[in-house]
């Protein structure tokens, strides 16, 4: 009987110490994300930095991915941002080695700009590391015509995303409520 209750108590315990789960990719939670500086350095609070806010809501029978109307995408990349509604989420479970043992993510969204211009469909691949930083490795926009490549597949030292100037991004680092 001491045993039976001691594993209810911890169990009781280990239920209440529990974190909250976000809504979202189970291994990439919701939130604002500031590319970190190029010496590795925290930029949260830095209005001039590159950033995205992700807000995905996945549904409770399939956690690991969207399909539909869920959330949306706001990226800012050094211009205005742009707010996609997201059509599309799936995160691959486990981290892979192939990627230095980073956990892949494809992100789709739709947009018409305020402009009229559009709709336009973005699909985008982050890498997200053991400590919780975001790479964006891919980001391709399309109206229906030719792609526009936003951020470009890099693999130079290893796998992780460039400008379409060139310009490697840095890891972005999922910053505090309050930096937002």
């Amino acid at each position: 009987m001491l045993v039976i209750t001691s594993l209810l108590a911890a169990t009781l315990l280990q239920g209440a110490d529990a974190p909250a789960e976000l809504p979202g990719l189970s291994t990439f939670p919701n939130g604002h994300y500031v590319e970190r500086l190029a010496d590795g350095s925290s930029a949260c609070g830095d209005a001039s930095a590159r950033w995205f806010d992700l807000e995905v809501r996945t549904p409770p029978n399939n956690p690991s991915g969207i399909d539909g109307n869920a959330g949306s995408l706001v990226v800012a990349l050094g211009a205005a941002p742009v707010d996609y509604q997201l059509t599309y989420a799936l995160s691959f479970a486990e981290p892979d080695p192939a990627f230095d043992m980073r956990t892949m993510h494809m992100i789709d969204g739709r947009v018409t700009l305020d402009d009229g211009t559009g709709p336009y469909t973005l699909r985008t691949s982050f890498l997200t590391s053991a400590n919780g930083d975001a790479e964006l490795t891919n980001a391709t926009a399309s109206d229906g015509g030719p792609p526009i490549h936003l951020v470009i597949t890099a693999h130079e030292p290893r796998t992780h995303g460039a400008l379409a100037n060139g310009a490697a991004l840095q890891p972005f680092e999922r910053c505090p409520a309050e930096a937002g």
